[in-house]
């Protein structure tokens, strides 16, 4: 008896074999009804798969309603989740003074809950490969839920903090497996508009955090901000439970098991734990010290999602010294950038019909993986606009709603960049690799984002407004030949590459 063998890269360059794989499912072992036990013989199913292209239980031939269902579903729990990071921001200087701390330390329930975002997948997501995306977002969501509780009944800032962290580590699956709940339901490479249900999820919920934060703590007080948390998971609950599972190996194995098959041996646990760490924490750290185009990838696409994270607190600095603006009032500037955000997803659905697609189908497939960088070419030069527009425009004598504009080519920028690098990195390597490329993305990310806004009010205090964002600006022009960069010279920069990039 043979079966197809998965190879995974490890971390130290090797290649770890394991066949046959029980994560993917790749061959099972059926034994004739019809045989005993003395004479009967093991029949193959060699690479067990849909009974046909038109299976009804493949996902991607689901009823177009129910495949919606299955992709908002699980983009509503990630704009909770990363609506969670801001929305307390709006309580900090109420925390500060609640508690008697200062106002850095009370910026840990910012930077705690996006250290427990980056922490999270890397020990829950890789559950989904075995239980499935449903039972991850079903196990999550409540302890989320009880963490947020936690945190808006504390009575000091050690409590607030540590249940910010958890209730980040509990979130941040949602964010890794809904990806995955999307590539399960679409083919990424011709829905577009399925691809920006992730990007706005992670994007809108942050830039809509401090819109209702500020209300919620002028009118009724911080600890609302995490009430509104609460009502939120409890609000998906329902749907989550009607959601249905997708992911393909965990559907093929509960199906072969109703019908009598038996399964292939299951990996011992120290091969799969092997597996887990490389995938999700040790390749992924290898990969921004040894890959040149991770590294460029994961740091632009890291330095404009940290901007935005350090705006928390550059905007109520900003709005409310300059123009005397409530709390509530501040939240609504953030509505630019939610508005650029939109912007941008609509920018990169035009851009895949006119550049994209025609590319795909003009070969046969399987494009250059460098027309996925067009998006941030485009917002390579959208970003510093809006930086420099808040810089110089920031100040009393000019009318507030000039500074809260220049959030809207910000904001398209940011979505811009960060859809090009995801995209990009899932053209260029193989599965596995790019899972811990995206990985990779992800750490730099919430290292940056949880650091950003510690240091930005001071920033802005000693530069002044104006320098302060210009700062921002000129790291993002420095940035701004990397699209540019890839798109000429990439094939070249592929063949460099130490975790076997697609080469042509």
């Amino acid at each position: 008896m043979s079966s197809k063998a998965t190879t995974i890269v490890d971390a130290d360059d090797g290649a770890l074999s394991v066949s046959p794989s029980a994560i993917d499912l790749e061959a099972t072992t059926v034994r004739g009804s019809n045989d005993d036990s003395s004479t009967s013989h093991a029949k193959v199913a060699v690479g067990l798969d849909w009974d046909c292209p038109e299976d009804p239980d493949n996902p991607w031939n689901w009823p177009m309603r129910k495949r919606w269902f299955g992709t908002i579903v699980p983009g509503a729990l990630c704009l909770l989740v990363t609506f969670t990071s801001s929305v307390y921001a709006a309580g900090v200087y109420e925390v500060s003074e609640e508690f008697n701390v200062s106002i850095t330390t009370a910026l840990l329930g910012v930077s705690m809950y996006v250290v427990g975002l980056g922490l999270g997948p890397m020990f829950s997501a890789p559950l989904s490969e075995v239980f499935g995306r449903k039972m991850v977002y079903f196990v999550n969501l409540p302890i989320f839920m009880l963490f947020s509780m936690g945190a808006g009944f504390a009575r000091n800032m050690e409590t607030l903090a540590v249940c910010r962290t958890f209730a980040g580590i509990f979130g941040g699956p949602a964010l890794a497996v809904s990806a995955g709940s999307f590539v399960d339901i679409w083919d990424l490479k011709t829905s577009g508009s399925a691809v920006t249900v992730q990007a706005f999820a992670t994007f809108m919920g942050p830039a809509l955090g401090p819109v209702v934060g500020g209300y919620l703590v002028d009118g009724m007080g911080w600890r609302w901000t995490m009430w509104i948390v609460t009502i939120g998971g409890a609000a998906l609950l329902l749907p989550l439970a009607l959601l249905e599972e997708s992911y393909k190996p965990v559907i093929l194995k509960r199906r072969a098991l109703a019908r009598g098959q038996t399964l292939p041996p299951k990996l011992d646990p120290k091969t799969a734990l092997k597996m887990i760490f490389t995938i999700t924490l040790a390749r992924p750290t290898l990969m921004l010290f040894k890959e040149p185009i991770v590294q460029a990838v994961a740091l632009y696409s890291s330095f404009a999602f940290a901007v935005l994270f350090g705006f928390f607190e550059a905007y109520p600095f900003v709005f409310q010294r300059e123009y005397g603006m409530n709390l509530g009032e501040t939240g609504l500037c953030f509505l630019g950038i939610a508005v650029g955000l939109c912007l941008g997803c609509i920018i990169y659905l035009i851009q895949d019909r006119i550049f994209y697609v025609p590319a795909h189908r003009a070969h046969h497939g399987s494009p250059p993986p460098e027309i996925r960088l067009i998006p941030a070419m485009i917002g390579s030069g959208l970003m510093p606009v809006g930086l420099f527009w808040f810089a110089w425009t920031a100040r009393s004598d000019i009318h507030w709603i000039v500074p809260c504009i220049a959030g809207v080519p910000f904001g398209a920028g940011l979505v811009l960049v960060f859809l090009s690098a995801v995209m990009y990195i899932l053209e260029v390597y193989t599965p596995l690799v790019a899972a811990s490329a995206i990985a990779a993305l992800g750490l730099l990310r919430y290292v940056l984002a949880m650091a950003f806004p510690l240091f930005t009010v001071d920033m802005f205090e000693n530069l002044g407004i104006a320098w302060a964002t210009s700062l921002f600006g000129f790291i993002a022009l420095t940035m701004m030949p990397i699209p540019w960069v890839f798109k000429r010279w990439g094939p070249e920069i592929r063949r460099m590459s130490k975790f076997d990039a697609l080469t042509d």
